[in-house]
């Protein structure tokens, strides 16, 4: 089987030194907030050219922590994308806000910020741009168009050392929100997430309520609850990214080559725009038609590719439940939707198993 994203070649690439700095935790009999999290905070936050990194259980509790500290009312709006992973909106709401969504550019999959000045209102309070598969959002035109006064939550899930002139995602707004899932361009063995951010006090605040609200082993002074990253994690994910720029790069380097192999007529991959240095997380792309028979055809020759995403937030049985049946009308995100399809790509895939998808899909549309 072609797996679309395929876990243990880059587990044997580093595999003593990921195995040792396991051992060493271990050996170590600290578990939990201890030398190897402190250790990776400051080592990832350097990496992004920010101040401060708070680690916490999972990117969907960075986005939370961020978002928390927006100081959001009932009502209040937070601008985002309909297109990208359910934890970018259950974010949203479980901070109580309402997400407001923003159409998509048809080539590059991000957030149309044409449509931003339209949808600003006097209850939008924060922006949450999603750099989506390792594409990035101009978050300083964002900036431009918003003013100082409404926060910016980047949702950098998928973008971990992506640039946009030269500046990492998670730079350039208040907040960046990242995910360390195993898939992730950094991901550990498990659940992990990090907010990065050049507020001093905001990093305390949520150093504070990610244990808790606690600030000794009996003693609360804020709202909190239990969102620590793991000391192992924090271990192998500072193995890791040690490496991220040359896994980044290799990235970069099959994107091309897929470019090269796949039937342009048929198979549109996402438009990277100047100045920006996407980190391919998914090497998405729209065909042609007939999406879904592609999907079983591949799959009939041991190739899985997936589709990121087939709904749109906005069509989801849970925004209708939160907002009733007045789902705003997307046609780019709805279109995305059924015509999307992410194929086998990760750091280590080998060209001949590339070349095998693209005949394959040369194959199926008769080219």
């Amino acid at each position: 089987m072609i797996w679309r994203c395929d876990l243990v070649p880059q587990y044997q690439a580093y595999k003593a030194e990921i195995d040792e700095a396991i051992q060493q935790v271990l050996m170590s009999g600290r578990y939990i907030l201890a030398e190897n999290v402190t250790a990776f905070e400051q080592e990832f936050a350097q990496y992004i050219g920010v101040q401060h990194g708070v680690g916490v259980n999972s990117g969907t509790d960075a986005l939370m922590m961020a978002l928390w500290l927006c100081n959001l009312q009932p009502g209040d709006e937070v601008i985002t994308t309909p297109f990208t992973a359910i934890p970018t909106f259950s974010a949203i709401r479980h901070v109580g806000a309402k997400p407001v969504f923003l159409d998509l550019e048809p080539d590059t999959f991000l957030m149309n910020l044409d449509q931003l000045q339209g949808a600003l209102t006097e209850r939008t309070k924060a922006i949450v741009p999603v750099h989506l598969f390792g594409n990035a959002v101009d978050v300083q035109r964002i900036r431009e168009i918003v003013g100082p006064d409404i926060l910016i939550v980047e949702d950098c899930a998928q973008s971990h050392g992506a640039k946009v002139r030269g500046t990492m995602t998670g730079a350039m707004g208040d907040f960046g929100a990242f995910s360390f899932y195993p898939t992730k361009n950094l991901g550990a063995y498990g659940d992990g997430g990090l907010v990065v951010t050049n507020d001093a006090k905001a990093a305390d605040i949520m150093k504070k309520r990610r244990m808790y609200g606690m600030i000794s082993k009996d003693e609360f002074v804020t709202d909190g609850i239990n969102t620590r990253l793991d000391e192992l994690q924090a271990a192998i994910l500072r193995v890791k990214l040690r490496h991220l720029d040359t896994m980044n790069a290799r990235r970069r380097e099959l994107a091309a080559i897929y470019a090269e192999l796949l039937p342009t007529e048929h198979v549109r991959p996402q438009v990277v725009r100047d100045g920006v240095e996407s980190v391919w997380h998914v090497y998405c792309a729209t065909v042609s038609g007939r999406r879904d028979e592609l999907l079983q055809f591949l799959e009939s020759r041991h190739i899985q590719a997936n589709v990121y995403y087939p709904m749109p937030m906005s069509k989801q049985r849970g925004y209708m439940a939160a907002f009733g049946a007045d789902a705003p009308h997307l046609p780019v995100a709805e279109y995305l939707s059924h015509h999307i399809i992410a194929l086998p790509f990760y750091p280590e895939i080998e060209i001949a198993t590339m070349q095998t998808v693209a005949q394959a899909i040369c194959e199926f549309y008769g080219v």
